[in-house]
């Protein structure tokens, strides 16, 4: 079976940049791409209290005329569709369909969180589908759009797992030989620390060869700044984040690592659902 990639777009900037860095994942794998766009027709309110949905056939047309277009001019196998559902009902069809490796979406820079939740809607989709959901920056480089080929892990010194749908990148990131490398953010007084997430990292199952793994620490304060100091430090040009799916409620009052890194990231980020052994973020 030839494995797949399914890309959520929405025709901005981000999800452009998204189809692209599919396409360059997708050639060393021999992968098929599926192009994903989401309608959903608004209800209208009417006055006996009861609403309607509006459905727009010509915008579903134009849409799907435009994405088979962008499939075509794609370098690798490609397929374009229209799904006219909910957001999750759509993403459960697309997963269901293609069991893909990951999925892809562009990653918008935002300045608030409302921002954020109108934006970058494939937030919230690592925690909820378990699949690992791979976030491209709307102005990365074309440099920069190739396979990875080292990936900073994010970690705590705490044991986690991986859940088990996030698994499904292992034979991708086996297929393209990405090294990946742990790294732990303590504060000076923990400096000896950093061993138990690090054979939790092992255990991990997110590569063949990441039983073999050392651990790169960063002594600094704070987490966020210190994990994309060491996304530098080991030249990665992927950092991937546990997603233990704490929600909108959680950043909104208590600040969230991962979102400052999804603001001020230079290179695509990966989501993996995860529990830890430890829930603070």
């Amino acid at each position: 079976m030839k494995p797949n990639l399914v890309v959520l777009t929405d025709f901005s900037l981000a999800a452009e940049r998204a189809r692209a860095y599919a396409a360059a994942l997708a050639a060393p794998l021999q992968a098929e791409v599926h192009l994903v766009h989401v309608y959903y027709p608004q209800a209208v309110p009417l006055d006996f209290g009861t609403t309607l949905p509006v459905p727009y056939t010509r915008y579903v047309q134009e849409t799907r005329q435009s994405l088979e277009i962008l499939a075509a001019e794609m370098p690798q196998p490609a397929t374009a569709e229209v799904l006219e559902t909910t957001w999750q009902d759509a993403v459960e069809q697309a997963l269901k369909r293609y069991q893909p490796l990951a999925l892809l979406a562009g990653l918008t820079a935002t300045d608030s969180l409302l921002d954020e939740w109108m934006s970058n809607r494939a937030l919230p989709l690592a925690h909820s589908t378990g699949y690992p959901l791979l976030l491209i920056p709307e102005h990365l480089p074309t440099a920069a759009l190739h396979p990875p080929r080292r990936i900073a892990l994010a970690i705590k010194d705490a044991s986690f797992h991986l859940e088990p749908q996030t698994r499904a990148i292992a034979p991708l990131l086996d297929s393209l030989g990405t090294e990946v490398i742990p790294v732990c953010v303590l504060p000076y007084e923990e400096r000896f620390g950093g061993w138990r997430g690090r054979q939790a990292a092992q255990q991990c199952g997110l590569s063949g060869a990441i039983p073999r793994c050392g651990l790169h620490k960063v002594i600094r304060e704070l987490p966020a700044s210190g994990i994309l100091q060491g996304v530098d430090e080991v030249e990665a040009d992927v950092v991937a984040l546990l997603d233990q799916g704490h929600g909108w409620l959680h950043k909104i009052f208590y600040g969230s690592v991962t979102e400052h890194i999804l603001r001020h990231t230079q290179v695509p980020v990966l989501l993996l659902a995860a529990h830890l052994e430890s829930s603070a973020d």
